[in-house]
């Protein structure tokens, strides 16, 4: 019942909900619609006889979710101002406030259609992203083009030496020979499967070489750092769980700030979204009058290119000092949604 009254709410909180589901999917739509065509007109300049007219368009279904999860914000942003302002323009929102309703309440119930796609865009980024990019990749890259050199890197420590195959940025295989105290070779434990730990590797489905019989699990504990290489663009569409491995796995400082960054902004964008969206709301109410939907569009579009940039500036700023990037976002988020408490107090 408490459950059903919080998230469900009554008649008043389920109307502004579909209020606010619905202008998010207008807004999305609109927004999704124009990055369809910019990016199909920008893939036509790749037309090749490999590159055909089928597979771009195959190419911008495999890469859409991608588009709508980068959209998505600011299509937020821009749909609860509007919402608010419509409920606002038509008086239903002064309704609900003289029968009692706390602005609190109807704000939380503007943002439930929100809520519901931050939880879909996690799982997108988890569990469809990574596969959905390397099948675009595939359609518009060359196999040739799209693959890299087979390389080994032998690492050594505690008396174990490990020998990991890798191709481009995806481990193969891994071998671990494991030496006992006179140096002797007691086993060779070979793997596919390489699990990451804080302070352990953990080989799943692993043989023993020397003897060929099945193990069901091999930890290196205490293992040697490892570092692999990968561009920005396999960063942004890395599942969370991978990003925050390859982030632990890292030696330099540098780089593990760099990759930790990216970590943080997927890791922390709902609490930032949700943020902002707070702090958007109050500017709208407290500085924008009736029937201005225009500059309610306009003043959406602004906050979320201005937050966007904070947050590019305080991710440069922690590479550059050497600070985590989670501090970064996590405080300039919490100020504005302070700022907007404070302003939403006053109307």
């Amino acid at each position: 019942m408490v459950f059903y009254k919080i998230f469900i709410g009554d008649i008043l909180d389920r109307l502004f909900a579909r209020y606010s589901a619905r202008v998010l999917f207008l807004t999305l739509g609109i927004f999704f619609l124009l990055d369809f065509i910019l990016t199909f007109i920008a893939e036509l300049e790749d037309l090749s006889d490999f590159y055909t007219f089928n597979k771009i368009l195959l190419f911008l279904l495999y890469t859409s979710i991608d588009s709508l999860i980068d959209i998505f914000p600011l299509s937020a942003i821009v749909s609860c101002i509007v919402c608010l302002g419509f409920v606002s323009d038509s008086g239903e929102l002064i309704a609900a406030r003289v029968s009692g309703k706390k602005l609190s309440v109807l704000i939380f119930a503007v943002l439930r259609p929100i809520l519901f796609g931050l939880i879909l865009v996690i799982f997108a980024w988890q569990f469809l992203i990574p596969s959905l990019q390397d099948k675009a990749n595939k359609l518009k890259f060359p196999e040739a083009e799209n693959s890299f050199d087979i390389s080994e890197n032998w690492l050594y420590k505690d008396n174990k030496f490990s020998r990991i195959t890798s191709k481009g940025d995806e481990t193969k295989k891994i071998q671990v020979y494991d030496l006992n105290e006179d140096g002797n070779l007691e086993k060779i434990v070979s793997s596919e499967n390489l699990t990451i730990e804080p302070e352990s590797w953990v080989l799943s489905d692993s043989v023993d070489n020397k003897t060929n019989e099945k193990t069901d699990n091999f930890t290196w504990e205490n293992p040697p750092q490892i570092n692999f290489s990968f561009s920005e663009q396999s960063l942004k569409h890395m599942s969370l769980t991978d990003n925050y491995r390859y982030w632990l796995s890292i030696n330099s400082q540098s780089e593990k700030n760099r990759v930790g960054y990216e970590f943080w902004k997927k890791a922390l964008e709902p609490i930032s979204l949700i943020c902002l969206i707070i702090f958007a709301m109050a500017i709208s109410m407290k500085s924008i009058g009736r029937d201005k939907s225009i500059d309610r569009f306009v003043l959406g579009i602004l906050i979320a290119f201005g937050f966007n940039l904070l947050i590019k500036i305080f991710g440069n700023l922690s590479l550059i000092f050497g600070f985590s990037a989670f501090w970064g976002i996590l405080l300039s988020s919490l100020l504005l949604l302070l700022i907007g408490y404070r302003i939403l107090r006053t109307v």
